[in-house]
């Protein structure tokens, strides 16, 4: 199985999925060096994410031992980060466009890092990383008991 869609969600929380697999494969030592060193940076969805949602870095492999619905009801413990899903859904799909955050980064990445992308006119981040993903390598996060 590949690392979820940017927009695969559970608890109706977009990310959510694919920040608990890098947390999983992190804690197995199995997140591609590329993955691992950038996993909650602040400049990064990962960071967008934890930030939006008042996380720490180490609470996400501090639970991503457990299944996904004991994770979907630690996450909705908070009412805080309950209440701000369906805002954090509005911006983390429109994440590198105009008026979001991360808008300034996603040219510099389009001309670096994702320049293979650079002519199919991307607008967001998660457009530019499911376009990156399309047959890339397979990385198959361990199951939550």
């Amino acid at each position: 199985m590949v690392l979820p869609r940017p927009t695969d969600r559970l608890v109706d929380c977009v990310w959510l999925p694919r920040i608990l697999a890098k947390a999983r494969l992190l804690a197995v030592d199995e997140l591609p060096e590329e993955y691992a060193s950038r996993f909650c940076h602040p400049s990064g969805v990962d960071g967008q994410f934890i930030a939006f949602f008042n996380l720490t870095r180490d609470e996400l492999p501090a639970v991503c031992g457990r299944g996904d619905g004991e994770i979907g009801e630690w996450f909705l413990s908070s009412p805080e980060r309950k209440s701000r899903i369906q805002e954090w859904n509005r911006i983390a799909v429109n994440l590198g466009r105009a008026g979001f955050p991360m808008a300034e980064r996603l040219p510099v990445a389009l001309s670096t890092s994702y320049r293979h992308l650079a002519d199919r006119k991307l607008e967001t981040v998660f457009q530019v990383l499911e376009a990156d993903e399309e047959g890339g390598p397979e990385l198959t996060p361990p199951a939550g008991p």
